[in-house]
């Protein structure tokens, strides 16, 4: 018994592996359609689905190719196709494999005679309702395909579930297939029913007031609902910084009316935040500092943020203190103290600041209002002088864009005014006027272009009073490369740079990409500070790698002082495009 058993188990095993060792090999070919055609005609044949199981046969094969011509024609109708035909062929090479082919001429298209459709008054007043009722293809005289019937009912559903009409329905959905005439007739009613608007928002939370929270809710109630609306409000709270976790979702409707609360639940981020870093840029050389935040300092939502940085030129110390205001998405009262102290070869300067702004957004634009106080302890070239100036100003920025980090088409322009007078509590009087524009259009997508420009002016009677941080000096990886940082400029008796009255410096580069990471570039600079519009500038010129790091854009550039034939710099900068 045990080697009959034995017999029957090797028997079994013999036959099983002659035939997978033997499994037929079908080789499927489709023509006379396109790819859409093609790949739904392979899900709907059989033979496509079945050609490789290990147990096919011949007879099977003949059998599911018989099935082929009616599968194909269904496979074609919801594409509005009904008067297809198929030529079709199936042969066995000599080496055992096996041939279908089916060339198809799937017929003339049929198109929709009559397209009867109605909606709701109200849906039919919604903006983005008209919108998706202009962009449908289901028109009198296009082609009738079911995927475009089905696609368009699924959003209008999506769209109803979205803008709250949350009892719409179909009161008529129906499509007739005349074959004698060759035609379809569409018959869609879609009742939207009552919109249903924001009822309460419930704030769970202990962290702010809620009169404050209630400033940054982008609707009201009895607004209409818009799902749209909640997850902008979620946005919203996700960018105040002030919450570790946000979560906004809509109630059951109150009954005997169409209001859907909303409920917000907050959980606050962390009482204090520090933040440390290094780096070296051929401007500052090694650098490194550490920041303390406090994103909530009481319940009215101020804000609180300090940082020191150390390098190789000097430090900087500096605080602010958050006020939001008006529209606190975006304006807020700023109150700041600072001490800049920087040591380069011409100049040596020590800056203490204090002062308050406000920023705020006008329409797409950006704008700060400044009133500032500061003291500046400085050495140019062969004099010193200690200078006190209250400065107003006012500095207005857009961009152009989208990710600003990595650009392929976009614009930047800064343009600012400041000033002081004697009369108010400063040294010296001057006015300064200052402009920038960056511009970054992609030739195709591997090749972007990028152009920068500057221009500055100031007008005082008293120059040699006024302190580096007011004067005009260039040079470095962010103006003129090929020159070292800050060291272009008129120069006094010694050969010392001593800043300029005006600023003038424009860039044009090209950028190639290698792949998602890495580029390399090709560029030309032109520019100088200088104490009239007339007087020469300095050019550099050269080559370099970009990289796009986790952390944004690193430049390394090597470039050529052309004007004074001098020696190669080597330029490193980080930072986003814009």
């Amino acid at each position: 018994m045990p080697d009959s058993r034995f017999m029957f188990i090797t028997l079994a095993l013999y036959f099983l592996s002659t035939t997978l060792c033997a499994q037929t090999v079908v080789n499927v070919e489709i023509s006379g359609v396109d790819e859409i055609l093609e790949a739904n005609v392979r899900l709907y044949l059989s033979i496509e689905q079945q050609k490789n199981h290990p147990l096919i046969s011949d007879g099977r094969l003949r059998r599911l190719h018989k099935k082929a011509a009616p599968e194909i024609s269904a496979a074609l109708q919801p594409f509005g196709y009904y008067r297809s035909t198929v030529s079709s062929s199936l042969e066995k090479s000599e080496s055992g494999e096996w041939q279908a082919s089916y060339n198809i001429d799937p017929g003339p298209a049929l198109r929709i005679a009559e397209f009867n459709f109605d909606i709701s008054a109200e849906m039919g007043q919604d903006p983005e309702f008209q919108q998706l009722i202009q962009k449908q293809a289901l028109q009198t005289g296009n082609v009738f395909t079911h995927p475009e019937y089905e696609s368009f009912k699924a959003d209008l559903a999506r769209l109803a579930s979205e803008r709250g009409y949350f009892r719409a329905a179909f009161s008529e959905n129906k499509v007739e297939i005349d074959l004698e005439d060759y035609v379809a007739r569409v018959y869609l009613n879609y009742d939207g029913g009552p919109r249903f608007i924001f009822g309460e928002v419930l704030l769970r939370q202990d962290v702010l007031q809620a009169e404050f929270l209630q400033r940054y809710m982008p609707f009201k109630k009895g607004d209409a609902y818009s799902l749209a609306k909640l997850i902008e409000l979620q946005h919203v709270l996700n960018d105040t910084d002030y919450f570790q976790t946000v979560e906004v979702s809509p109630g059951e409707a109150v009954p005997g009316s169409n209001e859907i609360p909303i409920e917000v639940s907050l959980s606050p981020r962390k009482e204090n935040r520090y933040v440390f870093g290094f780096g070296y840029g051929t401007d500052t050389g090694a650098r490194t500092r550490f920041g303390w935040q406090k994103p909530r300092v009481n319940d009215r939502g101020h804000r609180f943020d300090s940082e020191i940085g150390v390098s190789e030129i000097g430090y900087n110390l500096e605080a602010n203190y958050r006020v939001p205001v008006l529209n606190p998405r975006t304006d807020q009262l700023v109150y700041s103290i600072s001490e800049i102290n920087e040591e380069l070869d011409d100049v040596d300067s020590d800056l203490r600041t204090v002062g308050v702004s406000l920023n705020r957004r006008r329409g797409e634009w950006r704008e700060t209002l400044a009133l500032e106080y500061q003291r500046e302890d400085f050495e140019i070239g062969n004099d010193s002088d200690k200078t006190s100036l209250l400065i107003p100003g006012v500095t207005w920025s857009r961009i152009w864009g989208k990710n600003f980090i990595y650009v392929l088409d976009g614009l930047r322009f800064d343009f600012s005014l400041r000033g002081a007078d004697e009369g108010l509590g400063s040294d010296v009087s001057f006015s300064q006027v200052y402009s920038s524009l960056k511009f970054i259009t992609s030739l195709n997508r591997s090749n972007r272009f990028i152009a920068r420009g500057s221009v500055g002016s100031t007008s005082t009677k008293d120059f040699n009073k006024l302190p580096p941080s007011v004067r005009f000096f260039t040079g470095g990886s962010q103006t003129v490369r090929g020159y070292d940082y800050r060291s272009l400029g008129p120069e006094d008796d010694s050969g010392d740079v001593i800043g300029a009255r005006r600023l003038l410096t424009g860039s044009l580069e090209f950028e190639h990409s290698l792949n998602d990471r890495w580029a390399v570039a090709v560029f030309y600079d032109a520019g100088n500070a200088i104490d009239d519009f007339d007087d020469d500038l300095e050019r550099g010129a050269g080559f370099g790698v970009r990289w796009n790091s986790p952390v944004g854009p690193v430049r390394i550039d090597l470039a050529n002082a052309i004007s004074d034939d001098e020696s190669w710099q080597l330029h490193l900068n980080i930072g986003p495009d814009l």
